[in-house]
């Protein structure tokens, strides 16, 4: 990993333009780890913009992200580009345009997903951490970046906190403990990043999760459990927001696979898999075209929400 390390320094060194990219519907790790290396490098006068927009920003609003920091359309004359993708296991998952992606430079991919496909030119993947903020603060330390800048420390944060769950899976290791104590002592505050994250939710976000829960159901067995949120659900509590909403099922005694069924369109529905002890979810999710970890996976499905809850539980069974 070390010799990874060093020559990602030296590219990040050697190049000025750099786009910074996160997956499609990113999580708190993706938008956490975009806007960190993206506020590294501009700490170190790089011209870099982080591939986010409103939507995907509507849930860290607190990270203060800035209109120099944010990709625009006009970005793409910069020359001499440097794509970075993170959090992406394939070059599909990436929510940067694909074409854009092709076309530059030099491409580079960190990421902690076991079955990353090692789309970029240099690769860097490290499935032993358990965020790629984690990956984000050893290139931070490697190239001497300032960690007491407060709103890269607050990134970070996001990033780490948000994969392990406010440290409660399985991932959190004495490393992730290690960071966020050196993150608290230059002045990250902890308590009110994990009450963003955790525990600040809009009244309407909250009128469709009681949607969400009424459907909540239980194999005979009781090993496996799932709920969904369909278009009308969406419509009738005036939110899309379902980020969590897949824990619920897994956190049932018994349960040991947790799954979250979102219908996006008529003929497409996104899958959330999550599991407890054994049953390794990134490899259901990959019956599907999907991936990830295997305590946490997902999958996009072209079948309507009531066939793809059928073809999911019936292919669940056979991992309890």
């Amino acid at each position: 990993m070390k010799d990874n390390l060093k020559k990602i320094a030296e590219k990040l060194h050697d190049n000025q333009n750099f786009i910074i990219t996160g997956h499609i519907d990113p999580d708190g790790d993706s938008v956490g780890s975009v806007l960190a290396l993206t506020r590294i490098l501009k700490k170190q006068n790089k011209n870099v913009r982080a591939y986010l927009d409103d939507r995907s920003l509507a849930s860290f609003s607190f990270l203060k992200a800035e209109k120099d920091e944010i990709f625009d359309d006009d970005f793409l004359n910069t020359n001499n580009l440097v794509v970075i993708a993170l959090d992406s296991g394939t070059l599909d998952r990436a929510a940067l345009k694909e074409q854009i992606f092709k076309t530059a430079k030099l491409t580079i991919n960190l990421d902690h997903h076991a079955d990353n496909t090692h789309f970029a030119d240099i690769n860097l993947v490290n499935s032993d951490k358990a965020a790629v903020g984690e990956i984000i603060y050893d290139l931070a330390k490697f190239i001497n970046a300032d960690l007491k800048d407060e709103k890269i420390g607050d990134a970070l944060a996001v990033a780490i906190i948000s994969d392990t769950g406010a440290l409660r899976y399985e991932n959190t290791s004495s490393d992730v403990l290690r960071i966020l104590a050196e993150l608290m002592d230059n002045g990250v505050d902890i308590y009110r990043i994990n009450k963003e994250l955790f525990g600040s939710y809009s009244y309407e976000s909250l009128l469709l999760k009681g949607l969400a829960l009424s459907t909540l159901t239980l194999t005979k067995n009781g090993k496996i459990a799932w709920l969904y949120v369909d278009q009308s659900m969406i419509s009738e509590a005036g939110s899309d927001y379902t980020e969590g909403l897949v824990n619920y099922a897994r956190d049932i005694k018994g349960v040991e696979i947790g799954i979250f069924f979102s219908e996006e369109k008529p003929k497409s529905t996104r899958v959330s898999f999550r599991s407890n002890y054994y049953a390794e979810v990134n490899k259901l999710a990959a019956e599907f075209n999907g991936g990830g970890h295997a305590r946490a996976a997902g999958a996009e499905i072209n079948r309507p929400l009531e066939i793809a809850i059928y073809e999911v539980i019936k292919a669940a069974g056979k991992y309890v």
